[in-house]
């Protein structure tokens, strides 16, 4: 999904956005933990709420914002009123905590109701990866979270909630606080039904 594919496609994206060829970037807003973009990706009444489904997402962030500005993000799915997925964190808290732990929430306008997994442990290696892959097992309620920090760095996250898959399902990017800023090269969704 490149930059013009999202902004084809999303069901709402903000109003602070510049865009190019190579990439979607959003810039300092009025409101801390809005949304960002919302591209659907499985209709409603398409999937039973039982439907054993894995989600993974590839995002390529900017490795220059990351690097060098206040740029924490949230990935991940929502049935509409729950949401589940991975926060990413920029190059400036990678001193004391992971570069993506798990989270949840109730999704909306803006995130609220968000729990947080443990930030812990960080990776020997500070680099910005810039790429972030994430696994999310929809039926167990469970997903993991990848990087390239020392040869492949791994977060997994337990969820206490289910999304009610016959809502459908809907992809979802969140930033934390109203001064950052979000540089996103391309984000890349596979859904597949469990055996």
């Amino acid at each position: 999904m490149t930059p013009s594919w999202l902004e084809a496609h999303a069901s709402y994206i903000d109003s602070s956005r510049t865009i190019t060829p190579d990439q979607l970037t959003f810039n300092a807003g009025s409101i801390d933990h809005p949304v960002l973009l919302k591209v659907p990706i499985i209709p409603t009444g398409v999937c039973k709420d039982s439907t054993p489904l894995t989600v993974e997402i590839t995002v390529a962030n900017d490795i220059s914002i990351g690097q060098g500005s206040d740029s924490d993000i949230g990935y991940g799915v929502s049935d509409g009123t729950r949401f589940i997925g991975f926060f990413t964190t920029d190059k400036g808290n990678y001193g004391n905590q992971s570069p993506c732990y798990g989270m949840e929430g109730v999704s909306g306008s803006t995130l609220t109701s968000t729990r947080y997994e443990p930030n812990k442990p960080k990776p020997s290696e500070s680099f910005y990866p810039g790429q972030f892959v994430f696994t999310l097992k929809l039926d167990e309620r469970w997903g993991s979270c990848y990087t390239a920090h020392d040869g492949g760095f791994v977060r997994t996250a337990g969820y206490n909630n289910r999304l009610t898959l016959s809502k459908g399902l809907t992809l979802e990017v969140y930033k934390e606080d109203k001064i950052e800023r979000v540089g996103i090269r391309y984000i890349k969704v596979t859904i597949k039904r469990n055996a």
